[in-house]
């Protein structure tokens, strides 16, 4: 049976179905720094942990913090200075994101974003030598709304778009791509996640943790701005893409429950579905917590609906 396999993205998928986002997060994080610490010139591992912070929000980096310290017994700060240098630049990075500190209030002042774009100019094509302490700062403090109107200052006054500036600029690859990143998701979280998607589908094995955590991470609302831009982007519909590139048909099947309009299994449809107990373990061995055992025993009626549905109709005769 493929549930009894541990390393399986079936396993993945059904278990990121019974957990909160929020911990499938943080769970995805902890793999991806532990896999860092072999392979730290991997640059599409610090993508993933950039991505994975950029899109929550203050009170939910306070909530992954918590759930981190919960579950592996030491904070996240900590092992990201034991993984990276704790002066590097992704480091700090990642430390600040994880500080929780960005105004969330919308701030469209237009005087404000000139001074601001001044700032970043004066901190890198307009100096020798890169302020990254600036950039960071700037780049994890201020409003996604203001970030934007200061991208576009930036481009109109200095006639580059400040993504070729931190290119040339920036002296390590991983950084500024990173960056780059950023400025990305600022302009549009849902083009974004669609080009991730497209990624993880392009990967030879397919990338199914990145394919989970957006897919089963985010709300339905989310996912249909995710689903247009896709199809904006790459001329076909996301679950076109996904019914012809996934080759597990358990996998294919819930994925495109979630994300296709008006497929919804009601309570009548659920089923007893026995589950290994080990399916909730972290992939990197460690115990579950006080705050996994909580949430298993309040798992929400369409999240196990939707498994019932999947494995019932997939079960082989």
């Amino acid at each position: 049976m493929v549930l009894e396999q541990p390393e399986s993205p079936l396993r993945s998928c059904t278990s990121a179905m019974l957990i909160e986002p929020i911990e499938l997060y943080v769970r995805n994080f902890h793999d991806l720094l532990t896999l860092k610490q072999t392979d730290r010139s991997n640059m599409d591992i610090s993508k993933k942990l950039v991505e994975i912070l950029l899109g929550l929000n203050n009170d939910d980096t306070k909530i992954f913090k918590a759930t981190y310290t919960n579950l592996f017994k030491n904070s996240v700060e900590k092992y990201i200075e034991i993984v990276e240098d704790e002066k590097s630049i992704l480091s700090q990075l990642l430390i600040e994101l994880l500080a929780g500190q960005r105004v969330e209030v919308p701030d469209q002042s237009v005087s404000t974003a000139k001074l601001i774009a001044q700032k970043l100019y004066e901190s890198g094509e307009g100096t020798p030598g890169i302020d990254y302490d600036t950039f960071i700062n700037i780049f994890t403090r201020d409003p996604f709304s203001q970030l934007s109107t200061i991208f576009d200052i930036y481009e109109d006054k200095y006639g580059r778009p400040i993504q070729e500036a931190i290119e040339r600029e920036f002296q390590g690859k991983i950084e500024s791509e990173c960056f780059q990143d950023m400025i990305e998701y600022t302009r549009s979280p849902s083009v974004y996640y669609a080009k991730i998607l497209r990624q993880a589908l392009d990967k030879n094995p397919i990338d199914y943790i990145k394919l989970t955590r957006i897919i089963i991470g985010h709300k339905h609302e989310d996912l249909s701005e995710i689903k247009l831009e896709y199809s904006k982007i790459y001329d076909v519909t996301l679950d076109e893409t996904i019914k012809n590139r996934v080759d597990t048909e358990e996998i294919k099947s819930l994925f495109l429950m979630i994300i296709t309009t008006g497929r919804h299994v009601t309570s009548s449809n659920c089923r007893n579905i026995h589950l290994d107990h080990q399916i909730h373990s972290s992939s990197t061995g460690q115990g579950t917590s006080s705050t996994t055992t909580r949430l298993r025993k309040n798992f929400s009626h369409d999240a196990l609906d939707k498994l019932s549905h999947v494995f019932k109709i997939r079960r082989p005769h």
